[in-house]
Parts: structure tokens; C-alpha cells; sequence
């Protein structure tokens, strides 16, 4: 659950987006993601992860 502290204002926005209409969207975009971020490559999890903050830092995005 995004509540408290801990979540940021905007994080709700990109909740509802995942939540609209999940079989067209949200769904198919989070296995996406989830393979990108956690399927095999030469990159560990935390590089990756890494790596995707650097970059929302640079297009000043909280995510």
C-alpha cells in the first residue's frame, strides 16, 4: 500500500495508471518490466536498479 510517509504524492498517480484497465496496460507493462529488471543478463539486479535511478535522476523524475 502507498501510504505514509515513505510514498511520495506522485507514486499514486503511477499506481493508477498500472491499475487502469490492467489487461490492456498494466499488466503486459509490469511483466515487461519485471523481465528487463530481473531476467537474465550480465547485469546484477542492484545495477540495474541503479542504472534506472541515474537515469530518472537525469530526466528529474522521482521514479
Amino acid at each position: 500500500m502507498l501510504a505514509g510517509d515513505h510514498a511520495p504524492p506522485e507514486a499514486l498517480g503511477v499506481v493508477k495508471t498500472l491499475m487502469y484497465r490492467p489487461e490492456l496496460f498494466g499488466a503486459p507493462f509490469s511483466e515487461t518490466l519485471d523481465l528487463a529488471m530481473r531476467g537474465p543478463s550480465e547485469w546484477s539486479a542492484g545495477e540495474r536498479e541503479l542504472f534506472a535511478a541515474f537515469t530518472s535522476l537525469l530526466n528529474q523524475c522521482h521514479f
